[in-house]
């Protein structure tokens, strides 16, 4: 048997090309079902996310996976046969390992450290265990990929900080004030804005106003976010009454926080008010931060801030490797332990020296013509008793080992021959 992973990933295929090899979850499930019909694979996990689509095979040596897997996708979706033809590329052996480690711990993610592709990879398990296509070695290789990620995570700073201007400044918010008793705007109602909504869901803000020049984008927007309600850009000055922050992600090509609209409002204001202006060109005048109950920050603070994580997590990366690359060499361990000759043969010279050294204790009893005979019974007795179990991992039926036979070999390992670390 071989892994082999066959993949298309952001390191070389543009979004362009990339968005025209997706699948829905239905898709995928027909694709795990159809490998399991595959009597030469016998496990199976496709990884999909927004950067990389990924096919992880536990398959004969001298199975096509290329072929077989570019048929499933000429089947399904015959548009992007071309995409996946000219930037798919195939990779065997245990380097497929360190890959995989290394995707869960977010060393292979555009945004290094990012959290969100360890749940990704847990959820591709979870599919491929609903289609029966993990079985024990992927099994072992899921695991071990979850638990790097969780090392990973907790033994060094790899995911430190934001480094994405919504996440930045949802966390300049939280490091001014106490976002779960707060009331914010945000103003717009595009891809930032929105990413900048669900990280505010996140740190528990129980009211939020969202204002954008289009109602019907802005209240789409809301209805994807609890807690939220909408006003019109007219209605901003009189809203900035109610809120502790202000978000504002537009990029008009006029300030929306003007000047002269905002300033009576905000001449009146005691009470301190945040305002994050993350759009280029600004939503804000800056003349609004000339108020004294006004601390405003634009995104050339915010990219200081984003520069120094990412350096920051840069510099995580050699240690975040090693720990990868322990959990490689511990896998590589055990899977190669899975080999049957020198199970078998571990098994038997197991075997045999347990029967020679009890032959030789009990051979005074028997007398010194005896001692050779009885070490013949002993031997005897456990190549007879070794039989069975040798006869199934060797023979069982079929020109590669099945899953019971591999495990019948895990289980050997473990019970007889010299114990690896637990992985």
């Amino acid at each position: 048997m071989k892994l082999v992973l066959d993949n298309l990933t952001y390191h070389n295929c543009p979004v362009q090309d990339r968005e025209k090899v997706t699948f829905t979850p239905e898709q995928r499930h027909s694709m795990l079902r159809k490998m399991h019909a595959e009597e030469k694979i016998s496990e199976a996990l496709i990884l999909e996310t927004c950067n990389r689509l990924e096919f992880y095979l536990y398959a004969a040596k001298n199975f096509d996976c290329r072929a077989f897997l570019a048929d499933l996708i000429a089947q399904l979706r015959p548009d992007a046969l071309d995409v996946w033809t000219r930037y798919s590329s195939e990779t065997t052996g245990l380097d497929i390992v360190t890959h995989l480690f290394e995707v869960a711990a977010g060393l292979d993610s555009q945004m290094v450290g990012e959290n969100q592709i360890l749940a990704q990879v847990k959820a591709a398990y979870t599919e491929s265990l609903h289609c029966r296509m993990s079985r024990l070695v992927f099994h072992r290789l899921l695991h071990n990929a979850f638990r790097v990620g969780k090392a990973v995570r907790t033994q060094t700073d790899i995911n430190c900080g934001a480094v994405s201007i919504g996440l930045a400044a949802v966390e300049l918010a939280k490091s001014r004030l106490d976002v779960s008793s707060c009331c914010a705007m945000l103003v717009g109602a595009g891809e930032n804005a929105e990413l900048v909504a669900t990280y505010l869901a996140k740190a528990s803000l129980p009211r939020l106003i969202i204002a954008n020049r289009t109602p019907e984008k802005a209240a789409a927007l809301c209805s994807r976010v609890t807690n939220a309600e909408t006003v019109s850009l007219e209605d901003i000055p009189a809203a900035l009454a109610q809120v502790d922050f202000v978000v504002s992600t537009t990029a008009s090509a006029a300030p929306v926080l003007a000047y002269e609209s905002v300033g009576p409002a905000l001449a009146a204001r005691e009470k301190p008010l945040l305002l994050i202006d993350i759009a280029v060109p600004r939503d804000i005048d800056p003349r609004v931060g000339d108020f004294g109950c006004v601390t405003l920050c634009n995104i050339d603070d915010l990219n200081a801030q984003i520069n120094a994580n990412r350096q920051k997590r840069s510099s995580e990366i050699p240690k975040a490797r090693a720990i990868v690359s322990k959990f490689t060499d511990k896998f590589a361990r055990w899977y190669e332990s899975l080999d049957l000759v020198p199970v078998i043969s571990g098994l038997t010279r197991k075997g045999l020296e347990l029967a020679r050294a009890e032959a030789a204790r009990y051979a005074n009893d028997f007398g010194p013509d005896s001692s050779e005979k009885l070490r013949e019974f002993a031997e005897s007795l456990v190549r007879k008793v070794l039989h069975g179990p040798i006869s199934f991992i060797r023979d069982g039926g079929a020109e590669q080992p099945s899953t019971d036979q591999l495990q019948a070999i895990d289980l050997i390992n473990k019970m007889f021959l010299s114990p690896h670390d637990d992985l």
